[in-house]
């Protein structure tokens, strides 16, 4: 019998699923029955071993751990605590980008149904714009930001169900490339040379690439990704182009509002909320990068309100 590797990550998302461990003979032996909860004791003492599982039951342990971070972003919303919800967030997103051509990436549509429907129903996930503030400069962190402060968006625009989802969820992709991006690159917070951002700027047409090639998600998608970073100016990348799509334009301007706030460089610091709006404000008018109708959109979505409130 074949064995494959699980990642140390997901070791405690395994209950219905027989865990193995390999011996110096090459020998693999039963490390966890199944139905038995993992023994944390045990573990510490032999400091975490990499454990196996048979590759006939590759499919049923997949779906196990789906099951299992679903239930725990599901628990973490009926708490209402934002940041607990956060962090069952970015364990989906992070399992995923690890291996981003798999199939662990059609966990994602099921999580943006439970976001989006429990939005409503449950615990009013965003209440202002400090809400929003999650913090953190990861790439798992940055792509939950965006997907959370879009799905804010199109649920105060009225959004239908269907858009506002395949909205959050081009959101949460959008830097899906950056995964086959050098991390010395990708995780930089120094300014890139010319070189090292010419590689940088490549991350949006792997982004899409990964997309495409993957049939669990819509490859519509693909083109938010394709396009977040162009600006309506024709001073984006990586196709320098003005006709920009609703989808590019609403992914471009909150990933930008979200860099802006959430992340600090050694040669740009961290701005506040509405410092940021400012420096997106004066992008816009001066050199009409963004759209005014979707910042005005997204300025109203961020204080919640839906409309102006005229005298």
């Amino acid at each position: 019998m074949d064995y494959l590797p699980i990642k140390k990550s997901q070791i405690y998302h395994y209950f219905e699923t027989p865990l193995f461990i390999k011996k110096e003979t090459g020998d693999f032996i039963l490390y966890k029955a199944e139905r038995i909860e993992i023994d944390s004791k045990r573990l510490l003492e032999d400091s975490f071993p990499q454990l196996y599982i048979p590759s006939e039951m590759r499919e049923c342990a997949l779906n196990e751990v789906r099951q299992r971070l679903i239930k725990k972003l599901k628990d973490r919303i009926k708490s209402g605590d934002l940041l607990s919800i956060k962090s069952a967030l970015c364990e989906i997103v992070s399992e995923v980008f690890q291996k981003p051509m798999g199939k662990e990436i059609g966990i994602l549509p099921e999580t943006i149904d439970i976001i989006y429907n429990e939005y409503a129903n449950t615990s009013k996930l965003l209440r202002n714009i400090e809400g929003l503030q999650f913090g953190g400069t990861t790439l798992v962190e940055h792509s939950t930001n965006v997907m959370v402060i879009v799905l804010n968006f199109c649920i105060y625009n009225k959004f239908h169900d269907d858009i506002a989802k395949k909205l959050s969820l081009s959101a949460l992709l959008h830097d899906i490339g950056l995964t086959k991006v050098p991390k010395m690159v990708a995780e930089s917070n120094r300014k890139l040379s010319d070189t090292e951002f010419n590689i940088y700027k490549t991350h949006s047409a792997i982004g899409h690439d990964i997309i495409i090639e993957n049939k669990q998600i819509d490859p519509s998608i693909a083109v938010a990704v394709f396009e977040h970073h162009e600006r309506l100016d024709g001073s984006g990348y990586p196709r320098g182009i003005t006709n920009i799509t609703f989808d590019g334009r609403l992914v471009g301007i909150i990933d930008s509002f979200d860099n802006l706030t959430n992340t600090e460089k050694t040669h740009r610091k961290k701005e506040g909320s509405f410092s940021a709006l400012r420096v997106i404000q004066d992008e816009m008018q001066k050199d009409g990068k963004f759209d005014k109708a979707i910042f005005r959109d997204l300025c109203l979505s961020l204080i919640g309100q839906r409309q102006y409130n005229y005298p």
